[in-house]
């Protein structure tokens, strides 16, 4: 069985994993507007977090699609990624 990425090709997998992630951020800026209820969005929590599972599911497959097309996350990359990101949160004092 070909892949999805053999059937739709890598620039159409790129184009797709880009459109999810924004879709991701979308769902994710969607619920922060309703925790922080500064600005009023008519969406509940169950639809908020119904809409970030199904993002996050779709980036899961995009990313797999990309993993099958080559393209590989680097542990070594995301751990110091991960430690900045904790030595700014003690920076600040978090």
């Amino acid at each position: 069985m070909k892949s999805i990425v053999d059937r739709i090709g890598l620039p159409a997998t790129l184009e797709q994993t880009a459109e999810e992630c924004a879709e991701l951020a979308h769902a994710c800026l969607k619920e922060a507007r309703r925790l922080r209820g500064e600005n009023p969005t008519p969406k509940t929590t169950p639809e908020c977090w119904l809409a970030i599972s199904e993002e996050l599911a779709d980036v899961q497959i995009c990313i797999e699609m990309l993993e099958a097309a080559g393209y590989h996350g680097d542990p070594a990359i995301a751990d110091v990624k991960r430690q900045r990101m904790v030595q700014r949160l003690d920076e600040a004092g978090k």
